[in-house]
């Protein structure tokens, strides 16, 4: 072992010129503001690109639903207009119809000038299909169809109208059927009825000219601009009835949609304008709406807004997908560049740190360059010149063998060799010199660097003076053994002690035994007495020695490969204490019990200790009853012997296996004290474990493992 060095050994001072990790300046090229200001710029850029075109995207969206709100606009004016002006010539047409029947034209002899009349009017209006004239009876006086298509028309709801509104034509719902009359049929046909009143010269009514309207002429009218532009026309009755501009069932009585937002809601603030809206097919559409300036009609045109929508939609994928992908170059370079700078910048802290931190850590620290074959020191901190005594100049481009001149035979140098061949950190104990001359112990940890290839580049070293440690380590192993060779003196003093007191022990057993023949059997009580305490007491110290000598003898046995039967030792030690029960029974209740890897000789013995136990403390009320468990335990079984004893106190359970310790000096069996703690060494020394729980009154269980067989 190396002496401690002395204090007239310590390193000279340090240099001033003590190299520094890291000592090369680094020109500070941003900070930490510049960052914040590179962030700011980069994420500022991509959001005002973002913005501008989200901003002009928007923009443009506007536009083209403005464009398309125009050209709704522009079809509900012409269109309206065309209507207006189909629906006056009805009326013309029919006025003229109801002056002829007004003159007298229905009487026979000039009911063929008034079909000729009608004909050529029919000729004239495409939309019309028959024309025919009511008595206010509903019965047909005059019926342009040939040949004739019934005899009755209901006109009840047309008198109402002619009578409630001050207009010259009443709009009807639509019909089922091709033309009016109670023998027409439908043939998926409808027709829309219009009618006008003839009047007399005092303005009451005598009959009705009804025109069967075709509304195919209208959605016919209407389909050349839906295709043209897709939007959807209708016209529609004021009330919110549909007359054209979609196939759709008659119903009686008509079916209205004034829930519709354009009846509920805009033609009550205004006769013409458009909305944005849903319509009752889901879809959304801008709608533009316009009403008849004498007849109670609304002609709506409503272009979807997916159409509408479609060119914009066009160039927001060849503009939006771009300028996604700018913003996010631009971000990602920002946030690149930010990260390579706050690297940069914890980078260079932590090098500065750890200038500062090498420079003054209490252990030695070296750096030697793994690119040169022969490890040059590269770098030394101060801890390292003052555990060795050499300054930074006396070893920067030395390998560090200089510091075991002389000791080149130690087992940790060849561990560092192998561990520099294998490229593997290694841990080791040298023995080093001082700059003085003076022997330290060098704790000495070597670790490798390694590049982003995984190539050595470098190998750190850290020492630290461990003389003192190593020092009071040697003695305390000094002592260590001087303790271990009193303790097995005192062990075999004690065996052979108690070995040759069991002598003196037998001879006054032997003597008090002699002294009782000689009384005789008529010696009285007071005679005996002293004589059979002598003879129990010698008993009991012979057995009390006996148990220490198997005490002091259980460490020195060492068993291997040796098997022992559970159940053969509970029987064995059943047989030989259960006469001494009550009855001469004692029960005893187990299930299958396994084999443990240990003497057969001291399981017996552990069971015979276990269930003289159970015997000696068996509760007077009660007949001794035992129960042995074993379940798989790892490499062990545990076992638990449980019996219904009189119990033992929680406070007593580590004080039973104590050398010696009685719990019952006054009451119940004599114990020798030694029994339990035998138990103990029996199954510590087959490296198991024993404890015991109880309740204080009904009994206790002894748990113990053992190792498998």
């Amino acid at each position: 072992m190396l002496g401690r060095p002395s204090h007239r050994s310590t390193s000279p001072p340090l240099p001033t010129d003590t190299v520094v990790l890291g000592s090369v300046p680094v020109d500070p090229l941003y900070s930490s503001a510049l960052i914040r200001l590179v962030a700011v710029f980069g994420v500022g850029v991509a959001l005002a690109v973002a913005i501008a075109t989200g901003v002009a995207l928007w923009a443009g969206r506007q536009d083209a639903i403005a464009a398309a709100a125009s050209n709704a606009g522009s079809l509900a004016r012409a269109l309206t207009d065309s209507v207006a002006r189909s629906v006056n010539s009805i009326d013309v047409t029919l006025a003229s119809v109801a002056e002829s029947v007004r003159d007298g034209d229905l009487a026979d002899d000039r009911k063929g000038g008034l079909a000729r009349q009608v004909a050529q009017r029919l000729q004239l209006a495409p939309h019309i299909r028959q024309i025919v004239v009511v008595g206010l009876d509903g019965h047909i006086l005059f019926d342009s169809a040939a040949p004739p298509r019934g005899r009755h028309v209901d006109i009840s709801a047309t008198l109402d109208d002619l009578n409630r509104l001050p207009r010259s034509l009443v709009i009807g719902a639509p019909m089922a059927g091709r033309f009016m009359g109670d023998g027409a049929r439908a043939a998926g046909h409808s027709l829309v009825p219009v009618s006008a009143a003839v009047r007399n010269r005092d303005g009451s009514i005598v009959s009705l000219v009804v025109a069967a309207i075709n509304p195919e002429y209208f959605s016919g009218m209407f389909h050349e601009i839906e295709q043209e532009s897709g939007a959807r026309v209708r016209l529609w009755r004021y009330d919110g009835v549909l007359l054209a501009g979609e196939v759709a069932m008659v119903t009686t009585p008509p079916t209205s949609r004034s829930t519709l937002p354009l009846f509920a809601v805009h033609l009550k603030k205004s006769e013409m304008g458009g909305f944005i809206d849903h319509d009752d097919d889901g879809v959304k559409r801008i709608t533009s709406y316009r009403t008849t300036l004498a007849w109670p009609l609304v002609v709506s045109v409503g272009i979807p807004m997916d159409r509408a929508l479609a060119n914009w939609r066009r160039n927001l994928d060849s503009i939006a997908v771009p300028v996604g992908l700018v913003s996010l170059v631009v971000l990602g370079l920002t946030v690149v560049l930010v990260r390579t700078l706050a690297r940069r910048a914890r980078d260079e802290a932590r090098l500065r740190l750890s200038d500062r931190v090498l420079a003054n850590v209490s252990n030695g620290v070296t750096i030697a360059d793994a690119s040169s074959g022969d490890l040059p020191l590269l770098y030394v901190n101060q801890a390292f010149e003052q555990i060795t005594g050499y300054g930074a100049a006396e070893v920067l481009g030395r390998n560090a063998r200089f510091l075991h001149d002389g000791e080149a035979d130690q087992e940790g140098l060849d561990r560092i060799r192998e561990a520099l061949a294998e490229g593997r950190a290694v841990t080791v104990l040298l023995r080093n010199v001082r700059a003085d001359g003076t022997p330290f112990w060098n704790h000495v940890s070597l670790s490798p660097v390694r590049n982003s290839t995984g190539v050595i580049t470098h190998w750190v070293g850290v020492q630290r003076d461990v003389t003192h440690e190593e020092e009071a380590r040697a003695a305390l192993a000094a002592a260590y053994d001087d303790v271990a060779r009193t303790s097995a003196d005192l062990e075999r003093f004690s065996f052979v002690l108690a070995h040759h007191l069991q002598e003196p022990a037998r001879q006054m057993r032997l003597q008090a035994q002699l002294l009782m023949l000689r009384l005789g059997p008529d010696a009285s009580v007071e005679e005996k007495t002293p004589a059979e305490r002598i003879i129990s007491a010698s008993a009991r110290l012979v057995d009390m020695l006996r148990g220490v000598q198997s005490y002091l003898a259980m460490e020195r046995e060492q068993v291997k490969g040796v098997v022992a039967d559970v159940a053969r030792a509970l029987n064995t030690a059943v047989a030989k204490y259960a006469p001494g029960c009550p009855g001469g029974t004692l029960t005893v209740e187990h299930g299958a019990l396994p084999q443990v890897a240990m003497s057969q000789r001291r399981l017996d013995e552990l069971f015979d200790i276990l269930v003289k136990n159970a015997v000696d403390f068996r509760h007077p009320d009660r007949p001794p009853l035992l129960v042995l468990d074993a379940e798989p335990d790892g490499r062990f079984w545990r076992l638990r012997l449980r019996d219904n004893g009189i119990g033992i106190e929680a406070t007593y359970f580590e004080r039973i296996f104590v050398p010696l310790e009685r719990l019952h000096h006054h009451a119940g069996p004599a114990g020798t004290g030694i029994g339990l703690a035998i138990a103990r060494k029996i199954v510590e020394a087959a490296d198991g474990s024993i404890h015991v729980d109880s309740d204080g009154t009904s009994g206790s269980t002894f748990v113990f493992t053992l190792p498998a067989a």
